[in-house]
């Protein structure tokens, strides 16, 4: 099924070159100038990943992103152009992957890819007394309350959730979250676990899911 990208790019011949391209490689390039012409397309049709140029719009990107998931919790966010002192607070609005300029387009079409692959198989997925939402990056307790997730974090969740019972060990996890990047360690990974460990404790008390054994983790 062709996947539908909204594109809110207000930069003219950059903006249809950039749809051209997305075309070419077989996706629905829906291109809008505003963020009220956005609100307006996920309210009147289906769209499968939001893509927006962040330097072009007169509006600070973490309010568009805001705006996108005040209409759809689940939509991947991609945004490009965005300077490394905003990434935080854009991610924490709802981004899923940030782009800074000059970027290309293969490794741009590898990250929407990515994206839409894990929205396809990214519903709901029971962890414990939470069901996590991996797309939007998000926790939901039993009382209903949202508890967000770092994009690693999600990613981290997701692995072990796939891997059912089985024990993963700490470097087939930084390898699988990561990419061996040779800036981060194992005691990354360790600190991340203990960071969702915390959050991964509801309001009954209840012991987290995530469990450290053997040099592993699993969810129980």
């Amino acid at each position: 099924m062709t996947k539908r990208i909204l594109m809110i790019h207000a930069g003219g011949l950059l903006a249809k070159s950039l749809a051209d391209q997305l075309t070419n490689q077989g996706f629905d390039v829906d291109t809008v100038v505003s963020i009220e012409q956005a609100d307006q397309r996920l309210i009147e049709q289906t769209v499968d990943l939001v893509l927006f140029d962040a330097p072009s719009l007169a509006i600070a990107p973490a309010i568009v992103c805001q705006a996108v998931r005040a209409r759809s919790a689940d939509c991947p966010i991609v945004v490009l152009g965005i300077d490394r002192s905003d990434e935080a607070a854009v991610m924490g609005a709802g981004a899923n992957v940030c782009l800074a300029k000059p970027y290309r387009f293969s490794g741009l079409l590898q990250r929407l890819q990515e994206q839409l692959r894990a929205a396809d198989g990214g519903g709901e997925m029971p962890i414990g007394n939470f069901r996590l939402h991996p797309v939007a990056r998000h926790l939901v307790d039993a009382s209903g309350r949202r508890i967000h997730l770092t994009e690693k974090e999600a990613a981290i969740l997701t692995y072990l959730h796939r891997a059912g019972s089985r024990v993963v060990p700490r470097d087939e996890l930084l390898g699988e979250v990561w990419g061996y990047s040779s800036a981060v360690s194992t005691h990354t990974v360790e600190t991340h676990i203990y960071r969702l460990r915390r959050k991964l404790v509801d309001e009954s008390g209840e012991e987290s899911p995530l469990a450290t054994t053997g040099g592993g983790y699993r969810l129980n």
